[in-house]
């Protein structure tokens, strides 16, 4: 039975090497492997894993039972997220990033996505009467210890975004709690920040949950320091939990919406050699390479994930 591990060496690609190339706004992710898979579009690695032969993943079965069963499912969902977000939050200018909290402990997602569209309704009226067009949008909610439930949207105009009070004019459009709307100047990759944002937990918040909730919280086992925007708009270092949130989302729910305007991720096939020509001038962030390797030792096939930002020169 084939496994995967972590490539020993680095890996040699042949230009003709089959390439998947992922356009999100100024983020291009490059999954390149030395053999094209044919057949089915996944393979089984054992009872608790697969490989997704198209994108090069390696998933587990989803054999959920409870919430902490559904971190993996929640993990490929802030990976969708990361794409549709990079993928329109092109112009900070034109975006505003508003989250939606309650002033009580709410808990019922029904209620939610109710008080979500009352307000989304009379935000467009308020952008009508103000002269503003109507814009597009991406919304997220996100689970707290306690229970409850913010929404956090991703406004998105054609040309530069209004200002809007928060206080005088965002929270009172609401009308639910408290409302916060913040600028998105200084991210060049705004995905990657907001869902780490929603999958990691500060480390002070796990450590006043319950017990069994805090052996979840840690289930991943690290623990970051990030450098932070407090309240004051000033940075400071927080310990973050890694993954210490995905415990909380309940299993199968949809987390995300958008308007119809929202554009999707553009996916392509080619070889590495012209995937390595459309990425020249971008600046590599990230990479991961791994192997397939079959019971005698011998390896099956060896991929390489990486990440490229645009606007970093």
């Amino acid at each position: 039975m084939a496994t995967v591990r972590q490539a020993l060496s680095d890996i040699v690609f042949d230009d003709y090497s089959y390439t998947r190339v992922t356009t999100m706004g100024h983020i291009t992710e490059v999954v390149t492997m030395q053999k094209r898979c044919f057949g089915p579009p996944v393979v089984r690695i054992d009872k608790h894993n697969y490989l997704n032969l198209r994108t090069g993943e390696l998933l587990k079965y989803e054999h959920i039972e409870n919430r902490a069963g559904s971190k993996d499912s929640i993990r490929r969902t802030l990976s969708h997220i990361r794409a549709l977000i990079n993928t329109n939050v092109t112009v900070p200018e034109n975006c505003r990033w508003v989250t939606l909290t309650y002033s009580e402990n709410m808990t019922d997602t029904k209620r939610l996505y109710k008080d979500y569209e009352r307000f989304w309704k009379r935000f467009c009226y308020w952008c009508k009467t103000n002269g503003h067009e109507k814009p597009e949008y991406i919304t997220v909610i996100e689970p707290q210890g306690r229970g409850a439930w913010h929404i956090h949207a991703f406004f998105i105009w054609s040309s530069k975004a209004p200002f809007i009070p928060n206080d005088d004019v965002m929270q009172k459009l609401w009308g639910q709690g408290f409302t916060k709307t913040k600028a998105l100047d200084n991210c060049d990759n705004v995905g990657a920040y907001f869902s780490a944002y929603l999958g990691d937990m500060p480390l002070d918040d796990v450590i006043q949950l319950p017990v069994a909730d805090q052996i979840c919280a840690f289930s991943d086992g690290v623990i970051e320091e990030k450098e932070v925007a407090n309240e004051q708009g000033q940075m400071e270092k927080k310990k973050f939990v890694k993954g210490g949130r995905l415990f909380l989302y309940p299993p199968k729910m949809n987390i995300v919406r958008k308007t119809k305007g929202i554009k999707l991720p553009v996916v392509e096939t080619m070889t590495y050699l012209k995937a390595k020509e459309k990425v020249r001038s971008a600046q590599q962030t990230f990479s991961r390479a791994y192997e397939i390797v079959d019971d005698d030792g011998s390896v099956i096939n060896a991929i390489c994930k990486t990440y490229y930002n645009s606007r970093r020169k």
